[in-house]
């Protein structure tokens, strides 16, 4: 892979001005549907660049706060947070599932507090190193507790291959201190510490790596449940803290 060099792209995302300096993202579409019913946020615009994704809006204490739902996978996830962060948002709060890597039951609330970079994206924004930190966990966190939220803090494994989880692989992330595996979370927290923004992100467990076998749990057949409705409760409540 190249170096990292750290100069100005031949390519700028497109900007524009939605209005908002707090954004919520959510990649599961059971999530964002429920994101959608609890904050009736309307449909207002849309971006169009690394994906066609519409934009959502609604308004709490005179401030307004976007919703999109997120492309999945590190590049596009990137992609298109780079061109929220160019219209204008500061704060960027994504959620949604996660595999276990530990014994947890499923919809256990995860807080990772550093992401090991098993994707190719975030070497594009950050020098190479294996692990990146979620600077502003201890904020999620404790916003959560405050809601009543428990939670298990720990490293996250940010893969491009979840079709290339091996037990070795995994048993190795276990050891370095991971509980969860995703798709997203080092490549977001690299745009966002490259271009001077802020990323806030928890996760809910649903198929699980602890085991000899995997476990689908539901991911297969994902539904709304009292812990889908508490996650969209404490991320809402999160936007409204740092609009």
């Amino acid at each position: 892979m190249i170096e990292f060099i750290n100069e100005k792209g031949l390519i700028d995302p497109i900007g524009g001005d939605l209005g908002a300096e707090v954004a919520i993202t959510a990649f599961s579409a059971h999530i964002f549907d429920e994101l959608i019913k609890r904050t009736g946020a309307k449909l207002t615009c849309g971006i169009k660049g690394c994906a066609d994704v519409d934009m959502y809006m609604f308004e709490s204490n005179g401030k307004r706060i976007a919703v999109y739902k997120s492309t999945i996978g590190a590049p596009a996830a990137a992609g298109v947070a780079e061109e929220v962060f160019a219209c204008g948002v500061k704060h960027l709060i994504a959620f949604g599932i996660c595999g276990a890597l530990v014994d947890t039951p499923p919809h256990t609330f995860i807080v990772p507090d550093k992401a090991f970079r098993d994707e190719g994206t975030s070497y594009h924004y950050l020098p190479k190193a294996e692990y990146i930190e979620i600077k502003n966990s201890a904020i999620v966190q404790r916003s959560l507790k405050s809601s009543g939220v428990s939670t298990a803090l720990g490293g996250t494994w940010t893969t491009d291959g979840f079709y290339r989880e091996t037990r070795a692989r995994a048993d190795m992330m276990k050891n370095n201190g991971c509980i969860a595996v995703d798709m997203e979370c080092s490549a977001l927290q690299a745009v966002a510490d490259f271009r001077g923004k802020q990323f806030y992100t928890f996760f809910l467990t649903a198929d699980s790596l602890a085991g000899e076998k995997w476990a689908p749990n539901d991911i297969l057949d994902l539904k709304v449940t009292d812990s889908t409705t508490t996650a969209v409760a404490a991320a809402v409540k999160l936007a409204q803290e740092l609009a």
